[in-house]
C-alpha cells in the first residue's frame, strides 16, 4: 500500500494548498478546473501533478504517450521532459508530429497510431485537434462540438502497443503510460502484451467506456487509484499491495 498511503498523505493537502492560494479572493463564480502556470503543470486538469506525487517524484523516468498532441498545451508529459524524462510520443496527426520533432528532440516521435493489428486506418482530423479521432462514430459525435468540424480524412499506419514498445524500448521498463485516443482507448490498452510491458501507473482517458476500460485493466492487474470523470489513473497491483 505504500503508492497509496503517500498519496492520501501528500496529495490532499498539497491540492488544497493550491487551491486556497490560488482560488480567486472575494467570491464570485468559482472558474472551470485549472491549474496556475506557476505550479509546473500542463495537464489538462493537473493531471501531472497527481502522477508525480504517485511515482514518488522521481528524477528520471520514462514514459509513453499515445495520442501526445501538442507538445506543451495539454501535455501529460511535459513535466517530466522538462525534468530529464524521456520517452515515446504516439502522434498521427502530421502537424503535431512535427511540433513534438522539433521540441522532444531527445524522445522518440512517432507519427503513427495504434490499433489492434498492424496496417492502415482512416485518420479524422478535426478541429480543433484535441478531438482527432480513428473511430469515425466518435468524429461523427464530435462535430456536436461548437465549431467543431472534419478537416481531413488520410490513410495512417497503425501499430499495436506491444509491437511498438518491442522495437523501441529494447527491454527498458515504463514508468507511465499516458492513453488518449478518442473513443479507441480500450483497444489501445487491448494492443498491448501486459506480461512483456508493464508500465508502473497508467493514465487513460475513461469516458464513456469508462467501466470496460476499469474492468480490462484490474484484469490485466492493475489498481484504479483516481478519477477526475474525465481521466483514470491505475497503478500496478503489486505496487500496491
Amino acid at each position: 500500500m505504500r503508492l497509496l498511503r503517500l498519496m492520501n498523505r501528500i496529495t490532499p493537502p498539497v491540492l488544497w494548498d493550491l487551491a486556497k492560494r490560488l482560488a480567486p479572493c472575494g467570491g464570485g463564480d468559482v472558474p472551470e478546473p485549472f491549474v496556475h502556470e506557476s505550479v509546473g503543470s500542463y495537464s489538462q486538469y493537473g493531471e501531472d501533478l497527481v502522477i508525480d506525487v504517485l511515482l514518488g517524484c522521481q528524477a528520471k523516468g520514462v514514459y509513453v504517450d499515445v495520442g501526445a498532441n501538442d507538445p506543451v498545451t495539454l501535455s501529460n508529459t511535459l513535466r517530466f521532459s522538462k525534468r530529464g524524462w524521456r520517452g515515446i510520443n504516439i502522434e498521427p496527426d502530421t502537424a503535431l508530429w512535427s511540433e513534438l520533432e522539433s521540441q522532444r528532440r531527445d524522445d522518440i516521435n512517432l507519427n503513427i497510431g495504434v490499433a489492434p493489428e498492424a496496417g492502415f486506418l482512416t485518420f479524422y482530423k478535426m478541429d480543433p485537434p484535441t478531438l482527432s479521432t480513428f473511430d469515425k462514430g466518435a468524429a461523427e459525435d464530435n462535430l456536436a462540438h461548437p465549431g467543431a468540424r472534419i478537416v481531413s480524412e488520410t490513410q495512417v499506419v497503425v501499430a499495436p502497443l506491444r509491437q511498438v514498445l518491442d522495437e523501441h524500448l529494447r527491454g527498458r521498463p515504463v514508468d507511465f503510460l499516458s492513453v488518449d485516443a478518442e473513443g479507441l482507448d480500450l483497444a489501445v490498452l487491448q494492443s498491448n502484451d501486459w506480461h512483456v510491458h508493464r508500465p508502473r501507473l497508467v493514465m487513460v482517458e475513461i469516458g464513456w467506456r469508462g467501466r470496460e476500460i476499469v474492468k480490462y485493466l484490474e484484469e490485466q492487474r492493475y489498481t484504479f487509484v483516481w478519477s477526475n470523470a474525465v481521466n483514470g489513473i491505475f497503478v500496478d497491483t503489486d505496487l500496491v499491495q
